[in-house]
């Protein structure tokens, strides 16, 4: 009895371990703090909290001649309980507008972000004398609204655009 006993939990144990071990998939970005992964290219450069990001993801630099590395940004912020994401967007509309220069919006939309009502959004603006293009993201849970940026230069953004959304399709939040 003994033995039948220890051997279920060695079982167990065994089963735990390796539930444990099989949520973080090789490849694979976690942000354990703020509760999302995220897919980005194997050959891409990893920055973690810079410029006020949680994560950037920067393409591979295309020669000397190339002056701006195509990049993913995510960012969280924490959000009063009564924050929608069109009053978010609302916000975020008239902060762009002040301190960017050129600021256009392209389009927006409603779109779903892993399994929650998310926004999309284009636009393009200058900022340091570079005209850019942007994709970005708002989706708002438990509290926090993650935003995923996606820029490049205008001449380059359809170039970019493929790997942009499947970037964006692999983030899930993981709480």
């Amino acid at each position: 009895m003994k033995y039948k006993i220890l051997l279920i939990l060695m079982i167990l144990l065994h089963v735990a371990i390796i539930t444990s071990c099989a949520r973080k998939e090789k490849g694979r970005f976690y942000s354990d703090e703020y509760g999302f992964s995220i897919v980005f290219p194997k050959y891409w450069e990893i920055q973690q909290q810079e410029m006020g990001a949680v994560v950037i993801a920067l393409s591979p630099e295309e020669g000397s001649r190339d002056d701006f590395r195509e990049n993913i940004a995510i960012t969280v912020e924490d959000v009063a309980d009564d924050t929608t994401l069109e009053n978010y967007f609302e916000l975020s509309q008239k902060n762009l507008k002040n301190y960017s220069k050129d600021y256009r919006l392209l389009y927006k939309n409603n779109t779903w972000l892993s399994k929650k009502p998310a926004m999309i959004l284009g636009f393009t603006y200058t900022m340091s004398g570079l005209k850019l293009k942007v994709l970005q993201y708002y989706c708002l849970n438990k509290n926090k609204v993650y935003v995923i940026t996606c820029t490049a230069l205008p001449h380059t953004f359809d170039r970019y655009e493929a790997k942009f959304l499947k970037i964006v399709r692999s983030f899930r939040f993981e709480n």
